[in-house]
């Protein structure tokens, strides 16, 4: 087993080490295979000639959930394409020859996925990766795929933020509910949607899948209407009582794209420090084939609607 001691990390990234550590040892290596990331709850990144490709996690939609409860695709048109493509490994083309994607609309969406997966996993914290060179490419996989520097770069970025809206209350833990402000303040179509959803026992994850958008941009637009006193954070629930996030439903396997989400929030609160955990990357002892049941938790219950 090959282990590394995870250099001291800036501004509070330091338990994203495990991730960024290995996304970069690999992308030096041109790895192509899947990185499964131990963590609570993890997940994979799918790696082509040392590009990420796909990445997927229960903690955020992937590219299935941002489609169909977003409502740019119908369950019906989804499952017949999944039904005609998936076998042969042709579910993208599938979606173009059918009219429900463009060639642009599919990188679009697989970046987006990979690079709010990302986040989502370098957030709740990453403990281990074990590497498997054999794992099959994903259905649907960004082509040609985000640099690794590159990846690494938005996923700081992103911490950085997420980090400053502990001010607001806010984490991927929380569970907001809605105020009456005092005065009159102007609220997007989207963020209305948002505050529609905003009830008090929904986390930012469970928001992220029913609108069928990603975790980093709800928790960037609830900070803002935090901030507008539109809405506040619930005090946490204690350890371990938390809703426990289901799967990406149903399908296949599952980067940031130019035009990245806005962030409306004003905080400039200094994060928190973090501890150091160190870099364990398992490469050397006899491999077994590995399954997400080996490295990801079940998870039974849905999200509260």
């Amino acid at each position: 087993m090959a282990s590394e001691a995870q250099p001291l990390g800036e501004r509070g990234r330091d338990h994203a080490g495990v991730l960024t550590s290995a996304l970069t040892r690999r992308g030096r290596q041109r790895f192509t295979g899947t990185l499964r990331m131990d963590g609570s709850p993890g997940g994979t990144v799918s790696m082509r000639d040392g590009l990420v490709v796909a990445a997927s996690t229960p903690a955020a939609p992937g590219p299935e959930p941002l489609l169909l409860r977003s409502g740019r695709i119908s369950e019906a048109d989804w499952s017949a394409a999944f039904t005609a493509g998936a076998p042969e490994g042709r579910l993208e083309r599938e979606l173009v020859a059918r009219g429900l994607l463009g060639d642009a609309g599919v990188q679009v969406i697989t970046r987006a996925a990979v690079a709010d997966a990302l986040f989502a996993m370098a957030l709740c914290g990453v403990r281990t990766c074990t590497a498997d060179p054999d794992d099959p490419a994903p259905l649907l996989a960004s082509d040609p795929g985000l640099d690794a520097e590159r990846a690494i770069r938005e996923i700081r970025r992103r911490l950085d933020l997420a980090h400053s809206w502990a001010a607001l209350g806010l984490s991927i833990r929380s569970r907001p509910r809605t105020m009456r402000p005092a005065g009159a303040v102007p609220v997007n179509a989207q963020r209305q949607e948002l505050l529609a959803r905003v009830n008090g026992r929904r986390t930012p994850r469970d928001i992220a899948f029913a609108l069928g958008r990603g975790l980093f941009p709800v928790m960037s637009d609830l900070a803002t209407l935090i901030a507008d006193g539109l809405a506040t954070v619930e005090p946490l629930l204690a350890e371990g009582s938390e809703a426990v996030p289901d799967p990406e439903p149903r399908g296949g396997p599952t980067d940031h794209p130019p035009g990245l989400p806005e962030e409306g929030i004003r905080s400039r609160a200094t994060p928190p420090p973090h501890q150091v955990i160190p870099y364990q990357e398992s490469t050397g002892l006899p491999r077994r084939r590995h399954r997400s049941t080996d490295h990801e938790p079940r998870f039974q219950r849905k999200p509260p609607d």
